[in-house]
């Protein structure tokens, strides 16, 4: 039995000395992998602090066709000036009584008649207009993030981000 016993020392022994290769494997990626996520966390916050600085940018672009269809009252009072002249050619025949008979004399009237007058003409109308306005607008839009909630989210998330990653760096600290 003494031999059995030997042989199940020695098997033990490798077993442990496995087990303890194999948990130092372990430690030492878990080692690496809190590197890595240390590594991860400070280029975070670093990427974190420029961004309460930047400006949201985006150009708001409209491409539309509005219709309009209005009624515009219109109302105005219009001076026309009349300024001509108008030649007035003609015969009239006027009856003249001489007691006994009478006698029909014909008078000729050639003359021209100046007029220069102003007349006010009222007009008043309503005009319907319909037509389609087409509308292309770029309206460019800038909001600095400093301006908005979002920055006190960062804030937030940075204070967190600073948490973990005095944590990872000494994991040993209560």
């Amino acid at each position: 039995m003494k031999k059995g016993y030997v042989v199940v020392l020695i098997l033990l022994a490798l077993l442990t000395l496995a087990s303890l290769a194999l948990n130092g494997a372990v430690i030492y990626g878990l080692l690496q992998a809190r590197e890595i996520a240390l590594a991860t966390v400070a280029s975070t916050r670093a990427a974190l602090t420029g961004i309460g600085d930047e400006t949201f940018s985006y150009t708001f672009k409209v491409e539309k066709e509005i219709p309009v269809a209005v009624s515009v009252p219109f109302s105005e009072k219009i001076t026309v000036p009349v300024q001509t002249t108008i030649p007035i050619s003609t015969t009239v025949v006027v009856p003249i009584d001489l007691g006994i008979t009478s006698y029909n004399l014909k008078v000729p009237i050639r003359t021209l008649v100046p007029i220069d007058l102003e007349f006010t003409v009222p007009v008043s109308r309503t005009i319907d207009v319909a037509t389609t306005v087409p509308l292309d607008l770029a309206v460019p839009i800038e909001i600095p993030i400093a301006d908005t909630p979002l920055v006190g989210y960062l804030e937030s998330l940075d204070e967190n981000l600073a948490k973990l990653e005095e944590k990872l760096a000494n994991p040993l600290d209560p």
